[in-house]
């Protein structure tokens, strides 16, 4: 080994990943390693995994991607560099994507979730596994994917690690974030099974090029919300290109007023058939989702009406598009349903960003999290496909002029038509 190749693998180790050298029963089963540039969060981590070959329990260790052809490009280069920094190359051998340990049996293996982008791989052999380290961990399509994974996860009597390295996103679309964060910051709640590491360049300056400290330091400076959200990795709430700001949020709202109905159907797909409630009192509008859900014919969206309240004698505004749904839902027995005034969808929207807002509920809600990720595509400038739940409410508040002084309708009992009821 050349004398400069040599001095670029004598680093000095962060203490931040200490906890994941730690090999008990007891241990903490999440291991949440987020950072920006230059934090070394991958590097420490294989270094870790590496002495964890050691371990008594001789563990067998898996690295997932989202995808197994990203793996060679860094992972096993990371574990390898580990190896050889820690002087043990004589330990260990490798063949067919698996790095044992000779002296122990230990392994260490690498695999994607997915062979290509959309063929999920064949991950039996999760079985065995006791630590798991989910590479780019962002990057991995829902929490339903990973917890499939994480529920394979059970060997007893050793100890279970899952680690997640990533770079921290937006908050409102990050399943990792609904999951271990409150507001960008680690939830509490969490802290009896998960230990949260952040790192970021300051934390690893040692370890880096002079130079590249600099750059850093100057973008600081040049341009501070890139710095802030890439350099430092910090959870970010993204506003740039949303098509809808500056709307309030109420726990709950009791207040008469005039009140009416927004629906859209689902087309099936991804579609939702998703419904709102709008309530005009003193200037504003207070809107409050429903229920949003796939996959709904007519007679479940019944249900969920009736499920949720809706007077029969409420005045709805439905999907113009879909004639015969709206024929149903008047035959189930809401006689004032009618077509929305749907129009250009981009006029629609400019109407509802000249109005006053403010959202029923919380931020677990399908409307609060399209609010908050409605945007232009980048690329092009153009609208994407309309969420469901923001169409039902554009249908709802662009298809009437709201009255000052409503009085609040008494509920009509329902009638029996049809055989919905």
């Amino acid at each position: 080994m050349g004398r400069r190749k040599k001095e670029e693998l004598e680093l000095k180790f962060n203490p931040i990943f200490e906890p994941l050298f730690f090999d008990n029963l007891d241990d903490p089963r999440y291991y949440q390693v987020y950072g920006g540039r230059g934090s070394g969060k991958s590097f420490g981590v294989s270094v870790a995994m590496v002495q964890l070959t050691y371990s008594k329990f001789k563990h067998r260790i898996l690295y997932l991607r989202q995808t197994m052809t990203s793996s060679e490009d860094s992972t096993v280069a990371d574990v390898r560099a580990a190896i050889e920094v820690l002087g043990k190359g004589a330990d260990f051998r490798e063949k067919q994507g698996v790095i044992t340990n000779i002296t122990t049996g230990a392994t260490i293996s690498f695999k994607g979730i997915r062979s290509t982008g959309t063929q999920t791989a064949k991950l039996k052999s999760l079985s065995g596994i006791t630590t798991l380290v989910v590479e780019e961990a962002e990057e991995v399509e829902s929490f339903e994917e990973f917890s499939k994974i994480d529920e394979s996860i059970r060997v007893a009597g050793k100890p279970l690690k899952v680690i997640l390295i990533y770079n921290p996103t937006s908050a409102i679309s990050s399943w990792i974030h609904k999951e271990w964060f409150v507001g960008g910051q680690p939830n509490p709640e969490r802290f009896h099974d998960t230990m949260y590491m952040h790192s970021t360049y300051l934390t690893n300056i040692n370890n880096l090029n002079a130079s590249v400290v600099q750059r850093y330091k100057d973008l600081e400076r040049t341009n501070p919300i890139y710095y802030k959200n890439t350099i430092l990795a910090e959870w970010t709430l993204e506003t740039e290109g949303r098509l809808y700001a500056g709307w309030g949020m109420y726990p709950t709202f009791d207040e008469d007023g005039d009140t009416w109905y927004g629906l859209d159907f689902s087309y099936g797909g991804g579609d939702k058939t998703s419904m709102v409630k709008i309530t005009y009192y003193q200037g504003v509008y207070y809107v409050q989702e429903l229920f949003s859900v796939k996959g709904m014919g007519t007679k479940k969206t019944l249900e969920m009406m009736r499920l949720h309240r809706v007077p029969f004698n409420a005045l709805i505004f439905a999907d113009s598009a879909m004639p015969l749904l709206i024929q149903g839902i008047r035959e189930g027995g809401y006689g004032q349903i009618r077509k929305a005034k749907k129009g250009n969808v981009e006029a629609g929207i400019k109407k509802m960003q000249d109005k006053d807002i403010v959202m029923i509920g919380d931020d677990t809600t399908d409307l609060y999290f399209q609010y908050m990720t409605f945007r232009r595509n980048k690329k092009d400038n153009k609208l994407p496909h309309e969420p469901d739940i923001l169409a039902a409410l554009r249908y709802g508040i662009n298809s009437r002029r709201p009255l000052e002084k409503a009085q609040k309708a008494k509920p009509r009992r329902a009638r029996r038509i049809n055989g919905y009821i």
